[in-house]
């Protein structure tokens, strides 16, 4: 099997399959694109804000504080 052969055969494929693999291209390339978009936009979102206040919690106390509440709060009556 020579060259040309192997030109004319790739060449067919490409022929055959080409309007398959364009879509595929397109979508593939769209969503790529867009995950670049968002990326960017996240940077420069971030990078742009200003950092927000975080507060420490003791989780066991804040857990503790919810049980007190819940065992003051009356229950509802039962049908």
């Amino acid at each position: 099997m020579d060259v040309d052969t192997l030109l004319l055969l790739l060449f067919g494929v490409f022929v055959q399959f080409g309007p398959f693999l364009i879509i595929v291209a397109v979508l593939v390339g769209g969503v790529l694109l867009g995950c670049v978009v968002v990326a960017i936009a996240g940077a420069v979102r971030a990078g742009v804000s200003e950092p927000e206040e975080t507060r420490d919690v003791d989780v066991a106390q804040f857990f503790e504080e919810q049980a007190a509440e819940a065992a003051a709060a009356p229950s509802a009556p039962r049908p």
